[in-house]
């Protein structure tokens, strides 16, 4: 990372922090600290997804299952983005590859 790209993160790091702690609005905290909100959102969107919890797959063992029924085996609810129904159990290979 360049020096300057470094000191303007460290500098809107700051401004985020102190954003967090006032309880005030982006824009009328941008105004008071007389710097640009799209700049400083850009900045506070990368600060707040690199605070989030990486999530990873782990290996489910399960017996293989056999299906007699029209009825569905699973569904995989997806938030505001529907459902996937399953009549038999697909590879997880194929899940994680679908969801990443």
């Amino acid at each position: 990372m360049k020096k300057e790209q470094h000191k303007s993160q460290q500098r809107y790091r700051q401004l985020y922090l102190r954003w967090k702690s006032s309880g005030k609005g982006a824009r009328v905290f941008c105004e008071q600290e007389s710097i640009k909100y799209s700049t400083f959102w850009y900045w506070a969107k990368k600060f707040k997804a690199s605070a989030l919890p990486k999530h990873e797959f782990i290996e489910m063992k399960v017996d293989k299952i056999e299906v007699k029924s029209s009825q569905p085996l699973a569904e995989l609810r997806l938030t505001d983005k529907g459902a996937l129904i399953f009549y038999e159990l697909p590879e997880p290979a194929w899940v994680k590859a679908l969801l990443a």
